[in-house]
């Protein structure tokens, strides 16, 4: 597929931030022209497009992926973000963070250097930046808990350096003496930080969010809870304290593994700029699966529909989730509509890296990326990323 200069979607349903529009969608190069009636006359040298009925959904942003398809970001496979980008589209991807885990102290800078380096390849989805989960952690569920690092203000030096401007989001725990100091330095570079992997008293969130934090990594996932009180009162846990927080977005990983749909149903009750989905995906998902070493003796199993697990035990070690597959189970388990969705699926996740105007929504002036999706099954039907139609389902 190519692009043309002008192209007018028309038989189309196009989700907006507010509704679900049957207008046309017109597209000038590689931004969004706007949205017009039907009946609404633009002139000869436009290409019309017949959607056939499609629904053209906002490109996906999935802002933590520690793999897809054949690569794990953390070994910095040649190519491995530029395949990825291309192997994403089939999801309706539009745009990623690569993302690293706890990895050797020694190995760390290296590992974000190259990576980074790397986001300038991708021909397909946007690779927008890179995603470091850690190394500042209170707990560390899946990861190696010996390459767990305390913050301070050197170390958050250090990853802007390697990164070269390219990081975009750290997950963090900012109960770790030295955090204030590591947070700050690093939102004062742009850097989202993302609370994650922390035994943080609920007490302390308020003060942790004036320091600079903006968003959540999976919610509910690696966050310890409060007994009852003597009393049988509830006392109040972590998660708790991080709903009531109005300015914090939550990440979800929507299998109906890692969070129950019960509570996805509770999350898709908040007001729809609090939830992004995001897919904590590892090597070999949307595919088959495999069994693979995520960290040195640390052995895990990818199967599809069935998360990635520890292979002696079966904890969990991040999903075989796609993006597309999340999109339809936040649709089931939220029994909220598609305008819904499309913010947890592309608006929330723009605004957490501060990208909103640019992309995350189907809006006059923003860049064309978006999916074509089959209106009865709302599979991926084809991608366009800057008005570029780069990937087509085969007939």
């Amino acid at each position: 597929m190519r692009s043309a200069s002008k192209q007018r979607w028309t038989n189309v349903s196009v989700i907006t931030p507010t509704a679900q529009a049957a207008s046309d969608l017109l597209i000038d190069g590689a931004r969004i022209a706007g949205l017009v009636p039907a009946a609404t006359n633009t002139g000869d040298d436009w290409e019309v497009i017949d959607g056939q009925g499609a629904i053209l959904f906002p490109g996906m942003i999935d802002l933590l992926q520690h793999g897809y398809g054949q690569h794990l970001y953390n070994d910095t496979e040649q190519g491995a973000v530029a395949g990825n980008s291309q192997m994403l589209l089939k999801s309706g991807v539009t745009g990623f963070l690569p993302s690293i885990s706890c990895l050797p102290p020694m190995n760390m800078e290296p590992t974000l250097r190259r990576l980074s380096a790397q986001t300038a390849e991708a021909t397909g989805a946007r690779a927008l930046g890179v995603h470091s989960e850690g190394p500042v952690f209170g707990s560390p569920g899946a990861h190696n808990p010996e390459n767990i690092q305390l913050p301070s203000v050197e170390l958050a030096e250090r990853m802007l350096a390697a990164t070269d401007g390219r990081l975009k989001a750290v997950t963090l725990a900012p109960e770790k003496p030295g955090a204030e100091g590591f947070i700050k330095t690093l939102k004062a570079a742009g850097v989202s930080i993302h609370l994650g992997h922390s035994r943080a008293r609920a007490e302390d969130i308020p003060r942790y969010v004036s320091w600079g934090i903006d968003a959540v990594t999976h919610m509910y996932n690696v966050m310890p809870t409060e007994p009852p009180g003597t009393m049988g009162v509830h006392i109040v846990s972590l998660t708790d304290a991080l709903l009531a927080e109005p300015t914090l977005a939550l990440g979800l990983i929507c299998d109906g593994i890692h969070v129950d749909p019960q509570l996805v149903r509770l999350l898709a009750q908040l007001p729809a700029d609090r939830v992004f989905l995001e897919t904590d995906a590892m090597k070999y998902a949307g595919t088959p699966g495999a069994t693979f070493e995520f960290y040195p003796g640390y052995i895990v199993t990818s199967a599809p529909g069935k998360a990635v697990r520890e292979q002696n035990g079966g904890g969990l070690c991040g999903s075989s989730l796609t993006p597309d597959e999340a999109m339809r189970n936040y649709l089931s388990f939220s029994g909220k509509d598609l305008v819904q969705v499309a913010s947890a699926t592309s608006l929330v996740p723009a605004r957490v890296l501060g990208m909103e105007r640019e992309i995350g929504s189907l809006e006059r002036g923003k860049l064309a990326d978006f999916a074509v999706l089959d209106p009865k099954t709302l599979a991926v039907a084809a991608t366009f990323v800057g008005g570029a139609g780069l990937w087509r389902q085969a007939a």
